[in-house]
């Protein structure tokens, strides 16, 4: 199917009171999203085609009443004998769902009108024609340039504010007010505001640079991962124990775990030193935070055995 390109500006308002209008627009429409050669044919059959394209054919319905699945059928109908043109319908009202169904089994591009002409698309083949319009896309995404038009300050305000947070607690060392005894509180305290603050530093930071933080317990630990989804590729991976591409990987699986620190433990009674132990499981992919655990367990393991 040929199309020209869209246009970078699509139909301007137009007033429907009448069927024939409303197949006036939309082979305006139609023109617009690549259909060069739309043209409406009022007084046409109400079960046949009323605009007609290279590539498309349009059925237009000037009705209040909702459209069902026969309408559809009729329209299916209409089209010449092999034609492989996209079907496109129109009413001012909306879409039954046995219409919906029926629309999706046969790629109708479904849409609706107002009565200012302004198209709104009902379905997913409709929405992949309509999405190229002008009037769809993001003023941001129309004018790229305007990404690099931003000041120091407004791309790199959370690692300011990320830094200064995470060195506020020191600055509450000696503060009088802040710390009035005994001891084991002021600790709390300084404990509380470190963990409180460096959190929030730590997310802003992270924000900044496309980072997703989750903080998760069981041991308490904080994870950075990326905000894209994994793909099957990387599952797959995963799945088969390769080395991951950062050390913040943690370790989920409470079994896969437990297996560690029995390994960790028959290292270390081998004779194998701790930094040595460590590395092995850093090179399973384990977190620093994990392996200091890891290592911790199966010191014990190998006491109480």
């Amino acid at each position: 199917m040929a199309e020209t390109p869209q246009r970078a500006v699509p139909p301007q308002p137009m007033q429907i009171s009448s069927w024939q209008q409303a197949e006036l627009n939309a082979a305006r429409w139609m023109r617009h999203w690549g259909y060069s050669d739309a043209t409406a044919h009022p007084g046409g059959p109400d079960s046949g085609i009323d605009v007609r394209a290279t590539g498309a054919l349009g059925q237009v319905k000037y009705q209040a009443a909702q459209v069902g699945r026969p309408e559809l059928q009729r329209f299916v109908g209409a089209r010449p004998y092999g034609s492989s043109a996209q079907l496109i319908f129109f009413t001012g009202s909306n879409y039954a769902a046995t219409a919906l169904a029926y629309a999706q089994e046969w790629n109708i591009a479904l849409f609706t009108y107002r009565l200012d002409g302004a198209m709104t698309p009902a379905n997913d083949s409709a929405r992949r024609i309509h999405r190229p319009s002008a009037s769809t896309v993001p003023a941001a995404a129309r004018n790229p340039a305007t990404v690099g038009d931003q000041t120091f300050w407004q791309r790199n305000w959370r690692v300011v504010a990320g830094v200064g947070l995470l060195m506020a607690p020191l600055g509450s060392i000696g503060d009088e007010e802040t710390y009035t005894g005994p001891l084991a509180l002021d600790v709390l305290k300084f404990v509380g505001i470190l963990v409180a603050c460096w959190s929030l530093g730590t997310f802003l930071i992270a924000a900044r640079f496309g980072k997703h933080v989750s903080l998760q317990t069981r041991p308490l630990r904080l994870a950075i991962v990326s905000r894209s989804e994994p793909g099957p590729a990387t599952a797959i991976s995963g799945a088969r124990g390769s080395r991951p591409t950062h050390d913040r990987t943690t370790v989920t699986s409470t079994s896969r775990q437990d297996g560690l620190v029995a390994e960790a433990a028959r290292l270390l009674r081998a004779g194998s030193k701790q930094h040595q132990v460590d590395k092995i499981l850093k090179d399973r992919g384990v977190g620093f935070m994990n392996r200091s655990h890891i290592l911790t367990e199966a010191k014990k393991l190998n006491k109480r055995s």
